[in-house]
Protein backbone atom coordinates (compact mmCIF):
# COMPACT_ATOMS: atom_id res chain seq x y z
CA UNK A 1 0.00 0.00 0.00
CA UNK A 2 2.90 2.29 0.73
CA UNK A 3 4.37 1.97 -2.64
CA UNK A 4 1.00 2.81 -4.01
CA UNK A 5 0.70 5.57 -1.99
CA UNK A 6 4.12 6.59 -2.99
CA UNK A 7 3.78 6.33 -6.82
CA UNK A 8 0.23 8.52 -6.64
CA UNK A 9 2.21 10.68 -4.85
CA UNK A 10 4.75 10.73 -7.16
CA UNK A 11 2.60 10.93 -10.57
CA UNK A 12 0.81 13.88 -9.06
CA UNK A 13 3.94 15.80 -7.97
CA UNK A 14 5.56 15.13 -11.99
CA UNK A 15 2.07 16.45 -13.31
CA UNK A 16 2.06 19.48 -11.14
CA UNK A 17 5.58 19.93 -12.50
CA UNK A 18 4.91 19.82 -15.57
CA UNK A 19 1.56 21.53 -16.00
CA UNK A 20 3.69 24.75 -14.24
CA UNK A 21 5.97 24.45 -16.40
CA UNK A 22 3.31 24.35 -19.35
CA UNK A 23 1.38 27.39 -17.87
CA UNK A 24 4.75 29.70 -17.69
CA UNK A 25 5.56 28.97 -20.87
CA UNK A 26 2.66 30.62 -21.94
CA UNK A 27 4.24 34.07 -21.31
CA UNK A 28 4.29 36.33 -24.13
CA UNK A 29 7.81 36.93 -25.71
CA UNK A 30 7.44 39.34 -28.13
CA UNK A 31 4.02 40.70 -30.50
CA UNK A 32 2.90 37.61 -32.62
CA UNK A 33 4.95 35.01 -30.71
CA UNK A 34 3.76 32.60 -28.66
CA UNK A 35 6.40 31.04 -26.52
CA UNK A 36 4.51 27.80 -26.09
CA UNK A 37 4.41 27.17 -29.81
CA UNK A 38 8.62 28.52 -29.90
CA UNK A 39 9.29 25.81 -27.19
CA UNK A 40 6.89 22.75 -28.38
CA UNK A 41 6.93 23.26 -32.17
CA UNK A 42 9.65 21.21 -32.87
CA UNK A 43 8.64 20.97 -37.00
CA UNK A 44 7.84 24.85 -36.91
CA UNK A 45 4.92 23.96 -38.31
CA UNK A 46 2.46 26.64 -36.03
CA UNK A 47 1.23 23.43 -34.77
CA UNK A 48 1.92 21.13 -31.51
CA UNK A 49 1.09 18.13 -32.09
CA UNK A 50 0.42 15.06 -29.28
CA UNK A 51 3.86 14.07 -30.13
CA UNK A 52 5.26 17.25 -29.67
CA UNK A 53 3.21 17.97 -26.18
CA UNK A 54 4.74 14.00 -24.69
CA UNK A 55 8.20 15.41 -25.74
CA UNK A 56 8.19 18.92 -24.13
CA UNK A 57 7.11 17.12 -20.99
CA UNK A 58 9.70 14.47 -21.15
CA UNK A 59 12.23 16.53 -21.93
CA UNK A 60 10.93 19.17 -18.93
CA UNK A 61 11.09 16.33 -16.39
CA UNK A 62 14.48 15.44 -17.79
CA UNK A 63 15.61 18.84 -16.80
CA UNK A 64 14.16 18.63 -13.30
CA UNK A 65 15.90 15.16 -12.79
CA UNK A 66 19.49 16.63 -11.73
CA UNK A 67 21.19 13.59 -10.84
CA UNK A 68 19.74 11.17 -13.53
CA UNK A 69 18.25 8.62 -11.52
CA UNK A 70 15.23 9.00 -13.21
CA UNK A 71 12.95 10.01 -10.26
CA UNK A 72 12.31 14.21 -9.19
CA UNK A 73 13.20 14.53 -5.59
CA UNK A 74 11.45 17.33 -3.80
CA UNK A 75 14.66 19.25 -3.56
CA UNK A 76 15.50 18.66 -7.79
CA UNK A 77 11.11 20.01 -7.86
CA UNK A 78 12.12 23.14 -5.71
CA UNK A 79 15.50 23.82 -7.71
CA UNK A 80 13.76 23.45 -11.33
CA UNK A 81 11.00 25.79 -9.83
CA UNK A 82 13.37 28.52 -8.48
CA UNK A 83 15.05 28.03 -11.58
CA UNK A 84 12.37 28.55 -14.31
CA UNK A 85 11.00 31.40 -11.80
CA UNK A 86 14.17 33.35 -12.26
CA UNK A 87 14.32 32.67 -15.90
CA UNK A 88 11.03 33.82 -16.08
CA UNK A 89 11.81 37.20 -14.25
CA UNK A 90 15.04 37.79 -16.34
CA UNK A 91 13.17 37.35 -19.68
CA UNK A 92 10.82 40.17 -17.93
CA UNK A 93 13.46 41.99 -17.11
CA UNK A 94 15.35 41.75 -20.90
CA UNK A 95 11.93 42.75 -22.54
CA UNK A 96 11.10 45.63 -20.00
CA UNK A 97 14.46 47.09 -20.15
CA UNK A 98 14.32 46.70 -24.46
CA UNK A 99 11.17 48.32 -24.32
CA UNK A 100 12.87 51.00 -22.71
CA UNK A 101 16.08 51.56 -24.23
CA UNK A 102 14.02 52.61 -27.82
CA UNK A 103 17.51 53.09 -29.67
CA UNK A 104 18.61 50.02 -28.89
CA UNK A 105 22.12 51.09 -27.64
CA UNK A 106 22.05 48.75 -25.03
CA UNK A 107 21.64 51.67 -21.74
CA UNK A 108 18.70 53.63 -21.09
CA UNK A 109 19.36 57.19 -20.73
CA UNK A 110 17.70 60.28 -19.12
CA UNK A 111 15.34 61.23 -22.14
CA UNK A 112 14.73 57.40 -23.22
CA UNK A 113 13.46 56.92 -19.39
CA UNK A 114 11.19 60.17 -19.46
CA UNK A 115 9.69 59.35 -22.45
CA UNK A 116 8.72 55.54 -21.05
CA UNK A 117 7.51 57.15 -18.32
CA UNK A 118 5.29 59.87 -19.51
CA UNK A 119 3.66 57.30 -22.42
CA UNK A 120 3.03 54.79 -19.51
CA UNK A 121 1.31 57.57 -17.24
CA UNK A 122 -0.35 58.82 -20.33
CA UNK A 123 -2.02 55.65 -21.28
CA UNK A 124 -2.39 54.83 -17.53
CA UNK A 125 -4.93 57.95 -16.79
CA UNK A 126 -6.72 57.61 -20.62
CA UNK A 127 -7.96 54.28 -18.99
CA UNK A 128 -9.10 55.33 -15.66
CA UNK A 129 -10.20 58.81 -17.13
CA UNK A 130 -13.60 57.01 -18.37
CA UNK A 131 -15.60 60.40 -19.22
CA UNK A 132 -12.52 61.62 -21.13
CA UNK A 133 -12.42 65.02 -19.70
CA UNK A 134 -8.45 64.61 -19.06
CA UNK A 135 -8.98 64.74 -15.36
CA UNK A 136 -8.97 61.50 -12.67
CA UNK A 137 -12.02 62.09 -9.98
CA UNK A 138 -12.31 59.94 -7.22
CA UNK A 139 -15.36 57.94 -8.52
CA UNK A 140 -12.67 57.03 -11.58
CA UNK A 141 -9.67 56.17 -9.23
CA UNK A 142 -12.03 53.63 -6.76
CA UNK A 143 -13.59 52.39 -9.93
CA UNK A 144 -10.41 51.37 -11.35
CA UNK A 145 -9.21 50.37 -7.97
CA UNK A 146 -12.27 47.89 -8.10
CA UNK A 147 -11.32 46.84 -11.72
CA UNK A 148 -7.58 46.17 -10.39
CA UNK A 149 -9.04 44.19 -7.40
CA UNK A 150 -11.07 42.11 -9.82
CA UNK A 151 -8.50 41.12 -12.33
CA UNK A 152 -5.97 40.07 -9.61
CA UNK A 153 -8.60 38.04 -8.13
CA UNK A 154 -9.44 36.29 -11.37
CA UNK A 155 -5.74 36.00 -12.24
CA UNK A 156 -4.80 34.51 -8.82
CA UNK A 157 -7.84 33.77 -6.88
CA UNK A 158 -8.01 34.06 -2.67
CA UNK A 159 -4.21 34.61 -2.36
CA UNK A 160 -4.34 38.40 -2.62
CA UNK A 161 -7.88 39.19 -0.69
Amino acid sequence: MKKLVTALLFASGVSALTFTAIAQMDEPSEPGQHPMLERLDTNQDGNITQDELAAGKSQHFTSADANGDGAVSMDEFEAANTARRQERRQRRTQRRFDRMDTNGDGVISADEHETHAATRMERHIARIDTDGDGVLSSTELDAARGARGERRHRRHGDRHQ
